[in-house]
C-alpha cells in the first residue's frame, strides 16, 4: 500500500533521536479510520516522551503527535457517520469504556488509558489512525494548523479550571507562564468564564499578547516582588484559583498567590517532580490542592464549538515543516515561544 514519512525515534534521549523514516502507510482496522495528516502541534508531552517516560515504559520505535487536523482518507468496515474527504480531528485518550471511571464520565483516571501520540503511533507522519468514536469534525472557520493548535492545550484548560477548579465569574485567577500552550488558552477561558485574570510570564512582548488574550493584568515574574504584585492587584486578599502546570519551579508561589480557602489546580510537572511545601499554610489558610489530568471527549468539543463561534483563539508561535522537528523541539525545551508551536505536514486549508 506504499510508505510515507513519519517522525520516529529508537530510543529515548536527545533531540537527535528524532528522525525522519519511510513506513508502511498504516491501514485501518474495522473500526477505525486512517486520517491524511495536515497539521500537527507540538506539546511538552513529545518532548517528555523523548526524553524519558514518566509513567511507565511506551512502545518503541514510535512516533508521537496528539493534536493532529487533517482529512479522512479510508474507513474500517464497521465505520458509521464518518466518511473518506471529512475533514476532522480527534481526542487523543483511548479508553476501555468498562472499568468504574469511566462509566460514570471520569474517563481521564481511566486505569487502562492510552494516548495516541504516546502509547499509540501518533500524528507527526503523513498518515495516522484513529478510533472512529474519537473522531470530531474540524471547526469551519478554522484552518488545519489553527486547528491542531486547539486540543490538548483547550481541553486541558477547559478541564483545569471549569471542571476541575468549578472557576465561578467574579472569581480571580492567576495562570503563570502566559506563553505556554495551556496557559494561553486558561487565559481565554477563564475570561469566558467571567473571572479576572492575572497572568505571568518573562518578557514585555509576551506581557502584551498575555493582555490581547484577555489578561486583565500582567506581572513579570523576573521581578523580586511579582507575587507580591499580584497579592496587591487583589487587594491584598489574594487570588481564588492558580492554575499551574510549570511544577516545582513555581508551586511554592503559586501557593502564596492563594486567598483563604483558594485553590491550587495542577496538571504537569517539567520544572521538578518535587518541592519542600510548608504543611502549616495548607491548614492555616485552609488550601485546597487539585490534580487535573487532560480533557474529556466533550470538554474537547466545547472548546472547539467556542473556537468555531470565535470565542476562544488559537495561540500559534510559528509553523515549521516536518523536516524541521527537531527544531521544534528545541524552541519547547529552551521555551523559545508563545503558544503553540505547529508542524505542518502536507498542504491543506
Amino acid at each position: 500500500m506504499g510508505t510515507m514519512t513519519a517522525a520516529v525515534f529508537h530510543e529515548h534521549g536527545d533531540r537527535d533521536v528524532i528522525q525522519l523514516e519511510q513506513k508502511p502507510i498504516p491501514q485501518p482496522a474495522a473500526d477505525e479510520a486512517r486520517i491524511r495528516v495536515v497539521a500537527c502541534a507540538l506539546n511538552w508531552l513529545d518532548v517528555g516522551i523523548r526524553r524519558g517516560p514518566q509513567f511507565g515504559a511506551v512502545p518503541l520505535p514510535l512516533t508521537t503527535g496528539v493534536d493532529v487536523s487533517g482529512v479522512i482518507d479510508a474507513v474500517g468496515a464497521k465505520v458509521m457517520g464518518w466518511r473518506v474527504g471529512d475533514a476532522v480531528t480527534f481526542y487523543s485518550l483511548v479508553t476501555c469504556g468498562d472499568c468504574e471511571f469511566c462509566r460514570v464520565g471520569e474517563v481521564t483516571v481511566c486505569p487502562q488509558h492510552q494516548i495516541i501520540g504516546e502509547h499509540i503511533n501518533g500524528g507527526l507522519a503523513e498518515y495516522t489512525i484513529v478510533p472512529a468514536r474519537n473522531l470530531i469534525a474540524k471547526p469551519k472557520r478554522l484552518s488545519h494548523v489553527e486547528t491542531a493548535a486547539l486540543p490538548v492545550a483547550s481541553m486541558t484548560a477547559w478541564h483545569m479550571l471549569i471542571t476541575v477548579a468549578r472557576l465561578l465569574a467574579g472569581e480571580t485567577v492567576f495562570i503563570p507562564g502566559a506563553g505556554g500552550g495551556v496557559a494561553s488558552m486558561g487565559i481565554q477561558i477563564a475570561n469566558h468564564a467571567g473571572a479576572t485574570v492575572i497572568a505571568s510570564t518573562s518578557t514585555r512582548e509576551k506581557m502584551e499578547r498575555a493582555r490581547g488574550l484577555g489578561a486583565d493584568h500582567v506581572v513579570n515574574y523576573r521581578d523580586a516582588d511579582w507575587v507580591e504584585q499580584v497579592i496587591g492587584l487583589t487587594g491584598g486578599r489574594g487570588v481564588d484559583v492558580a492554575q499551574d502546570l510549570v511544577g516545582a519551579a513555581t508551586w511554592s508561589n503559586s501557593l502564596r498567590t492563594l486567598a483563604r480557602n483558594g485553590r491550587l489546580v495542577v496538571c504537569g510537572s517539567h520544572s521538578g517532580k518535587s518541592f519542600d511545601l510548608r504543611i502549616p499554610q495548607i491548614y492555616h489558610r485552609q488550601l485546597s490542592i487539585l490534580g487535573a489530568n487532560g480533557g474529556t471527549y466533550n470538554e474537547l468539543r466545547r472548546c472547539l464549538e467556542l473556537a468555531d463561534q470565535g470565542l476562544l483563539r488559537p495561540v500559534i508561535d510559528r509553523v515549521l515543516p516536518l523536516s524541521e522537528i527537531q527544531e521544534g523541539h528545541r524552541i519547547l525545551e529552551e521555551h523559545d515561544h508563545f503558544g503553540k508551536v505547529v508542524i505542518q505536514v502536507a498542504e491543506g486549508a
